[in-house]
């Protein structure tokens, strides 16, 4: 099996806490840098590793935008938690 597939498949089996708590731990590593170049290293690093790994950056972003859906739908606060890191460590701090 190569890595491309058992990448897709292991995004495709990956649950909204281990893609937040995946979240956490970038957006932490990038705290320190202003917010327009912590949205760009985000946004680049999002392509290229995609791109390198043979998956659509939209697709994994409409993956995660299901999970989303999916989490307010049962009330569970994954996404939320995140927006709330972002809101209190990132943009507080540079505002």
């Amino acid at each position: 099996m190569s890595i491309v597939s058992t990448v897709r498949d292991r995004v495709l089996a990956s649950s909204p806490t281990a893609a937040a708590e995946g979240a956490f731990e970038v957006i932490n590593a990038l705290q320190d840098l202003h917010p327009a170049r912590q949205v760009l290293a985000l946004a680049a690093a999002l392509k290229v590793t995609a791109e390198v790994l043979e998956i659509d950056p939209r697709e994994l972003l409409s993956i995660v935008d299901r999970m989303q859906n999916d989490c307010h739908f049962r009330n569970e606060n994954t996404f939320s938690a995140v927006a709330a890191y972002v809101a209190g460590e990132i943009k507080q701090r540079f505002t």
